[in-house]
Order: structure tokens, then sequence, then C-alpha cells
């Protein structure tokens, strides 16, 4: 057991010298010890921060880590994937079952995939055969990199290393073989589509009438929902790429291995409890997991021929078997979730509550130590290990093209990882915080690296208590919410922090909404929950949301409001066509021909259902072909609901991509809605008012605010008037009271509104797997990608300039009586958002200036008092940029000159101490200087607030 710090149950000020993985001038300081005042809940640590640890204590995870820095680390294309696809489709032209073709496909990947071991590996295998590799899905969207095949390792922002006989592999062999046969997208293009083929089909799951919008086309035809996809400045759909954005179920994996499951779909299969077709199904899984185990097998041969014969015993045994051993488990999970990365997109498939997988195991290990320093030992052992694990996830980077990197720049592969949190025993809810959460955060605060992608839950009740479970008093605050926010301060942009009250409860009544499932069920599942990708909630292992299925720009229907279903992309004259019918007419009155602010929300409904019409259809349509050409067996395999555990029944022996989980839903991330809201309060506040014409507002728009482009009857002094007006109008962000001297209860009011609005709208439509479109508000770097291709809005942002991120604030907000924004008005008037129209999860980005590390004691305090704060008003999450501008700014001066054309070795030595400098995006962290010089800046002009006060800074860019 490690040593027993001396302190009294806080937080304790340790000035030891910085770890090494930091640079001297970014240092942020030590972990303090905090003492475990509740041995019953976690049975082996004194100190809950294991103070003791750092970085050099291991040093094959210090090596690694560092290399991660180093040319070394620069992501490197590797064709071993795209190679084994090919030779697999060669191997089965002759089968004609798509999902049957599609399993041998994937087994002849599987166990012919090279195993990657070492002598010092803790784990085995890799994603690719490479240090670093972006992982190429030739089936879906690896033939986008084709063009880039001889620039790709010298562009500036995020370059990829290729060697010229891969570049000739997949010029000459690989992508020629794919174009002649079409991927998803252009699929869908070439085949007739009739919704009518598909009304009965048995997948409702949910109770009421959930809408199907009908959708008719000729094969070779394009529809509306498609080409206005293909525009991109309105929505765009994941369906074209990916199966991602879920959790497996790896308990089901670690309590019966691949070879129990496997015997159970061989029973059903015998007795006739599948259908001809469910058979074939069931075949097709049991089919992949053998590659798996051969794969293991491969692997187990590797240990052994390199000497690494502990690895080589485990890996005859997991995943085949069910783990006996925290070591057995993480290689289990190793091994299958990099094998679920060859059969679906690397991008947004998680690995869920690693720490409630494995706290059974790690228990089990440590009481059978002999002694006191042997225990001690296996805890640094236990820590040792989930750092490989953490390192083996950052293997791997989404392949994105040069143009894609506007949308997602610096984006790892958002592998979301899920600690703490409650759970259900009985009929309540208790506290799931473990030991195994604690030795999951001391490797997050060790490694400080962008993936996994870390979350941590929070219950404002319960966990606020002390061990005999009275709640702590107000100020003082419990110290699992102490360490959440100690590891933020320390690695400066991680976990994200979500609210299990507000979560559990919207997420319960939608598994109830659902046929057969009882409310104790419900409760249970929805209890169960993990971050998926960004940010987003679904039961681990049993609600395939799709999260990530379609981003939308609201903003994109504000605009179809302002000028009556046209675009100015289009034209908004008399004689332009609209944008959903190509007719002349306006379908809603334009805002100069509105009387009123009812008239104009309930245009806006119109214009918002119309769109959302369209991206339906559109992840319909595609879905729909998806699991007829390319469904995922092995994700089905590993999955509640498409197959029966042992000894159960029920099954719907149907893929995932078909509706086989047990709770079905899509994902839509709503962009830009801080910009929306504040543009509907200048409207109602300004132009209803009467205080400006509509021809006014829109002139000003035209003129981008900007007095060199404005045009009569428009004139300067005007100008400036209007742009005074709509600073001083109630804001999103700007606080939540209703007071004589400052009111700003019409923001709190809009906001509302338009996300129930929203999410209403959206939760008519049923997806093609049988659930509903649940409505979320998180952007990743998209929000600066979108704003690039959307004109002037009304509250005052200029064309071409990003949107809020996620569900933040606009930066630079005032409240209407001209003062400064708080820290707390900031947090509360998010807290207050209607968590139960935001079932699909939202991120706010809060960024901090912390003081350094000899006051972390005290800016620790200071944070969980405001985290808390938000959670007690139902904060649905926060995730934290926990950095001084002056720092970014810095940063992003080197990133700059070190990526001007002629940087020499100085520049590029400038740039050294600023490489793993982490931040939060917007629902994922990056390195700083990984993102464009238009997202570094975007981060920099946040609203910024001192850790220790409610007053708000502000940054400036500077070079």
């Amino acid at each position: 057991m490690d040593a027993p710090p001396t302190c009294t149950g806080e937080i304790h000020l340790n000035l030891d010298a910085p770890p090494a993985n930091h640079p001297p001038r970014l240092a942020t300081g030590r972990a303090l010890a905090i003492l475990n005042t509740n041995p019953t809940r976690v049975r082996t640590l004194h100190d809950l921060a294991l103070s003791n640890l750092s970085l050099a204590d291991f040093p094959v995870v210090k090596a690694w880590r560092d290399k991660l820095f180093q040319p070394e680390g620069l992501p490197e294309i590797c064709p071993e994937l795209p190679t084994l696809l090919t030779e697999g489709m060669r191997l089965t032209e002759n089968e004609q079952h798509g999902p049957s073709r599609r399993a041998q496909i994937l087994r002849y990947v599987l166990a012919n995939k090279s195993p990657k071991v070492a002598i010092d590996d803790l784990l085995p295998g890799s994603t690719t055969t490479r240090f670093v590799g972006p992982v190429i899905y030739v089936d879906t969207i690896g033939y986008c990199i084709w063009p880039e095949l001889n620039t790709m390792a010298n562009r500036p922002q995020n370059p990829f290393r290729i060697t010229e006989e891969t570049a000739h592999k997949l010029n000459r062999e690989i992508f020629p073989y794919w174009l002649e046969r079409r991927t998803l997208q252009e699929v869908a293009r070439y085949s007739s589509y009739d919704t009518a083929d598909y009304a009965l089909a048995p997948r409702n799951q949910v109770k009421g009438d959930a809408i199907d919008p009908p959708m008719k086309k000729k094969a070779g035809e394009t529809p509306k929902c498609q080409e206005l996809m293909e525009r991109v400045a309105f929505f765009l759909s994941d369906k074209t790429s990916a199966v991602s954005h879920t959790v497996p179920d790896f308990e089901r994996l670690l309590n019966h291995g691949l070879q129990g499951l496997a015997q159970q779909m061989r029973l059903d299969i015998q007795n006739g409890t599948a259908t001809a077709e469910g058979a074939r199904f069931l075949e097709g899984v049991i089919l992949v997991f053998e590659g798996a185990m051969i794969y293991a097998k491969n692997l187990a041969d590797a240990a052994e021929a390199c000497g690494n014969h502990a690895l080589a015993t485990i890996c005859r045994r997991v995943p085949a078997q069910p783990a006996r051993t925290l070591h057995e488990a993480l290689t289990s999970i190793w091994i299958c979730y990099h094998l679920l990365l060859q059969e679906n997109t690397n991008f947004g498939l998680s690995i869920g509550r690693l720490d409630q997988l494995l706290n059974r195991y790690y228990l089990s290990d440590w009481e059978k130590m002999a002694d006191d320093k042997a225990k001690q030992n296996y805890v640094c052992r236990a820590v040792e290990l989930v750092c490989h694990f953490f390192l083996h996830c950052s293997d791997h980077v989404p392949l994105s093209t040069e143009g894609s990197e506007t949308l997602f720049a610096g984006s790892g592969s958002n592998q979301a990882l899920t600690v703490g949190g409650v759970r259900v025993e009985g009929d309540k809810l208790v506290d799931a915080v473990n030991d195994m959460t604690y030795i999951i955060l001391k490797a997050t605060e060790l490694l400080a690296i962008r993936d996994p992608n870390v979350h941590a839950r929070y219950h404002t009740d319960i966990h606020h208590r002390d061990a005999a479970d009275n709640p702590l008093p107000a100020g003082v605050e419990d110290a699992y919410l102490q360490r959440i926010c100690q590891v933020n301060i320390l690695t400066r942009a991680t976990p994200a922090i979500h609210g299990d009250l507000p979560v559990i409860e919207a997420m319960s009544d939608y598994y109830a909404s659902h046929q057969g499932v009882s409310r104790e069920e419900a409760l249970a599942d929805a209890a169960d929950y993990a971050s998926i990708g960004c940010i987003e909630q679904n039961a681990a292992g049993k609600h395939y949301g799709h999260t990530g299925s379609t981003l939308m720009v609201l903003p994109a229907v504000l605009e179809l409001t302002l000028f009556g279903g046209k675009h100015r992309g289009d034209g908004i004259g008399p004689e332009d066509p609209g944008l959903f019918d190509n007719t002349k007419d306006y379908t809603t009155p334009p805002l100069t021909e509105m009387a009123s602010m009812d008239a104009f929300l309930q245009a806006f409904r119109l214009q918002l259902d119309r769109m959302a019409c369209h991206t339906v259809q559109n992840n319909n349509y595609l879905g729909r072909t998806f699991e007829k050409i390319r469904p995922s067996p092995f994700l089905s395999g590993l999955f509640t609901g498409p197959t029966n555990l042992p000894g159960q029944h029920g099954a719907h022996f149907r893929d995932v991509t078909a509706g086989g989980a047990k709770y079905n839903s899509a994902g839509v991330a709503i962009i830009g809605l801080a910009d929306v809201i504040d543009s509907l309060c200048v409207i109602e506040t300004l132009v209803f008012s009467g205080k400006i014409g509509a021809r006014e507002l829109l002139a000003a728009m035209a003129a981008d605010f900007d007095e060199a482009k404005m045009a009569p009857p428009l004139t300067a002094r005007r100008l400036k008037e209007i742009t005074t007006l709509i600073s001083r109008t109630p804001k999103y962000g700007a606080g939540v009271e209703d007071r004589p001297d400052y009111d700003n209860k019409l923001a709190v009011d809009m906001t509302n509104r338009l996300v129930r609005m929203i999410d209403s709208v959206f939760s008519q439509y049923k997806t093609h797997r049988g659930g509903i479109y649940l409505t979320g508000y998180w952007s990743m770097t998209n929000h600066a990608g979108f704003g690039m291709l959307t004109k002037a809005t009304p509250n005052g942002r200029k064309s071409g300039a990003a949107f809020a991120g996620g569900i933040t604030p606009c930066p630079g907000i005032k409240k209407k009586n001209g003062a400064d924004v708080t820290l707390l008005d900031h947090m509360l008037s998010v807290a207050a958002v209607d968590y139960r129209a935001v079932r699909n999860g939202y991120t706010y980005n809060l960024s901090l200036t912390p003081r350094g590390p000899s006051l972390i004691q005290e800016d620790t305090r200071f944070f969980a008092n405001h985290i808390k704060t938000f959670m007690d008003h139902k904060g649905v999450l926060v995730q934290l940029c926990v950095s001084s501008v002056a720092d970014l700014q810095e940063a992003h001066k080197a990133a700059t000159t070190a990526a001007t054309k002629g940087a020499g070795d100085a520049e590029k030595k400038a740039l050294e101490p600023f490489k793993d400098l982490m931040i939060r995006v917007a629902g994922y962290s990056a390195y700083f200087v990984t993102l464009s010089p238009e997202m570094r800046e975007e981060i920099i002009h946040r609203a910024n607030f001192p850790i220790n006060s409610g007053c708000s800074s502000k940054p400036v860019v500077n070079g």
C-alpha cells in the first residue's frame, strides 16, 4: 500500500520540482496529497492523488510519451488495412450475400493483421504497423487522401509521413481497385430508394408514433437531402464514413470471452432460435470472432519470439477466455478495441466505464499480494498498466485531408473513457467511485495526452457526502471533486466533468419510453451511461445512439427565416429559388414583412422542421444502404441486443447497423446555438420594438457591420448606433438575473424556448434503426469551419467568423448595462438550459487562468467550488481549458513562426516547449499548436476567467 501522507483530509501543498514531462516554463506543479477518508469505498489507497508517484517512476512510459512529441511521433500512413481489405475483397468475389461477404473479409483482415509485440510491452498489438498511424478505411472515406499522396508530408498543418513504397502501392494498386467499386455514398446515389419499402420493418422501439419522412428516387438521382449535405454549409452526415460514436459491451467480453459468446451463438443456430437470416448474421459474427482469436494466437507467438513470455501466456488465454486478472482484463479490452478499429472508423468509438470494468480484477490481485510492500508495488503496477493502455490508444489518429483539417483540426480519435459516477444497487443510486477511478486519474495526470478522451462523472448529491453518508457542509468539497479539479489544473484540459443528476434523469426517461422497458430497468441502464466520442452520453454497450450521425448548422435555419426560405448563397431576391424546393415563392414571410416575434418564431420552426426533415431523410437513406453493404459483425457480437449471453434469450439476431441494439437513436449535434439565441434577442428587442428597422438590420448585416462596406441609406452614424444597440441587448451567457437594474430574463427564456423547439422537432422523427432523433450541442472545431461558410448574423457576428462552440456563450459579450460578465454569470446561464431537451449531450467550454504551482491548493478549492455550483444547478457537462491567455498567445506566435515558409532550426526549436500544451477544444482535447491558426485565435479570444475570481478577463491576440 502506498505510504500514508501526513495530511488531514484535504489537499496539501507540495512544492517539489515539476515533473520532467512538462517544459519548465509551462509547468503547472505536482499533484498534492488528498487523504482517503472513506476506506470502505476506496480500499487500497491512503492518498487518492498518489502524489508520491511521478512519470520518472515509469521509465518505459516516460520514453514512450516523449517519443510522441519527437519526429518519430509524426503520424505515418500505414498501408496494411487497405491492403488486407483489398485482398479480402478479391478472395470473396463469389459471395453474393453482402453481410456474409463482409464477415469473411473481416475474418481475413483480423487473422492476417501484423502481430506487433516488443520485449517491454505490457499490452500486445497495435492499431496500425506504425508508431502512430492514420487508419485508411479505403472502403469508405480513405480514397479522399488519394490526391494528396505527394503533398501530405509537406502540408503546414498536421502533416502525415508516407514512404515512397506506400504511396506507390496506394496509387497504383489499391485506390484504382476501389475506384471501380462505389463507396457507400455513391452506392446510395445509384440505387433506387423508397421509404414505403421499409414501412413494415419490425424496428419501432419507442412508444407512440414517430415519423419516417417519405422519400422516393430512381437510381442515379441525387435526392435533395444529399445535395444539401454535399454543399456542406447546412449539415454533414457521419453515415458516409462510420459506424462509430458508441461503446461496446466489454463486460460480456471479460465475463465470457469470445469462445463463450460464440458457443451461445452456435447453440442458437442449432436450436433454431434464430430465423434463417438471423442464423446467417450469427455465422458472420462467429467468423469474425475466429479471426480475432487467430490474431491473439499470433500475438502470443510474437511475444514468445521476442522474449515477452508473460504477455505470451496472457494472449494464449484472452480474449478467447474470460479474464481473471487486471492484466488479462486490460489485454482483452485492448486487443478487441483495436480490432474493432479495423472494422469501423477510428472516430468516436469509445471505451466506456473503465474503472467499473476493472476494479474487481484490481482488488482481487491486490488482495493476493503477500505483504504491504507487495501491495504498494502492485498499486504502482496498476498505474503503469493503465499508462500503457493510454499510450496504446495514442497509436492512431483519424485520416484527414488538408481540407478537412478546417472542420476537425487537431482532433484525436475521440476515444472517450469514463470514470466515476454512480450505479444502481437495489432500487437506489449509490456511489460508484472506486480504487481504479483514482488509478486511472493518476495515469491521466502523469501523461497529459489527448487520447483517450477522459471524462469524469459527478453526482452533486451522492458524491458530496462523508464516510458516514452524511451531506458535507456547503463550501466543503468532497475529495473526489477536488481530485478531478486538481487533475484538470495539472493537465490543463482533462477530464471533462459530467453531471450525473440531470443526465440520468433525462436518459432514464428516454429508455423508459421503449416498449417492454420498466422504470427500474431504465434507471439502471441510464445510471450506467458512458461518455461517447466528444461528450455524448449513452448506456454503455446497450444504446447504439450513433451520437455523431448529423451535424446541423442552426444559423442556416435563421438565415432561411430572415429571407423567407431563401439563402444568401443562392440569392434572396423575388426571382431567386428557395433552398428546399427551387421555386421562387417565399415559404414563410421574410423578416421585412413580419409584425411580431411570435410570427418570426413560427416561421423559424417551419424552416427548422424542413431542415430537420432533410437531415433525417439523408441519415435514414444512407443508413439503410450502410446496413446492406457494410454491417458490423464484430461490434454486434460485443453489444447488448444483437446476440444472447450464455444461458439467456431475447436477442434480436440483427446487426447494430440494422437496429439490433437494445436502444437505438441517432444523435444530431446542433452548431451555432449561442449566435442564434443572441440574434433572436436582437430581433425581439430591437426590430419588433421599432428601435431598428428590419431593413436597417439586414443592411448592416450586408455591410458586415463595417462602415467601409455600407451602402445608402445606411450612414456611418446610424451603423454605429445599430452596433451599439446590438451590444446592449440581452445575451445568452450574461447571467440569469431578473431584477430592476439588470434583467437578462429574455435570453434565459429564449434559450429554453429554442432548445425545446429543436428537441420537439427532431424527436418526432424515426431513425432507420427504430429509435428517434436526439439533439445535443457540441461542435469539435467545425463551429469555426461552418462559420467560414456563413455570412454576418444579427448578433453582430461578422461574415466568416467562427460561431460559438457547443453550448458555450459567444465570446466578448457584455451585460446589457455594459457590465462585464462574471464566471458565475457564464456558468449559471449554461446550467439554466433545460437538460431534458439535451439528450445528445453538450459541450460547455470554460477557460480559466490558474495562478501557478505555488497556489495550486487554493486554485483547486476555488475551481471545485464553482464546479459544485454548476452541478447544483443541474449543469450537464463542463470541460476546461486551464491556461493563461499569455501562454496561449506565446504558443500561437511560436507555432505561426515555425510554420512560416523558410522557418529554420531556431524557429522550430522555439516551438518545442509548446508541443504538448494540451487544451480543450469543443468536445475533445488537442495539442494547441496542431490547430489551425484560425482555431488557435478562436480559443485565445474565448472568455477566460481568473480561476479565483468572478471577473472576466479580456484576451487579445498578439502576433
